[in-house]
């Protein structure tokens, strides 16, 4: 009678745990070094990221107040139009 007749099985996982393990811990590799990137903006440029920000959060909290007050409308042919959309990009990849 064959006591340990997993013994194959078990030393196959172990081997893996083991290889997960040194990939886990090999060192990333190097990349470049890390400089300091400054980047600017002009003053006009912040002052449309200002705005499309204040833009956008009107918009949010405008949805929110829909939503709380029962207002808001969903409109299932375009959650239906972006999904048939969505599946026909990702046949094309």
């Amino acid at each position: 009678m064959k006591i340990n007749k997993y013994s194959n099985m078990v030393s196959s996982v172990n081997q893996s745990k083991q290889l997960k393990k040194e990939i886990a811990t090999e060192p990333a590799p190097k990349t470049q070094s890390k400089e300091a990137v400054q980047v600017s903006i002009s003053k006009e440029a912040q002052a449309l990221l200002d705005a499309d920000k204040a833009a956008f959060s009107e918009r949010v909290n405008a949805i929110k107040q829909a939503i709380q007050n029962g207002e808001y409308e969903v409109d299932p042919s375009k959650i239906t139009d972006g999904l048939v959309r969505a599946l026909q990009e990702q046949k094309e990849l």
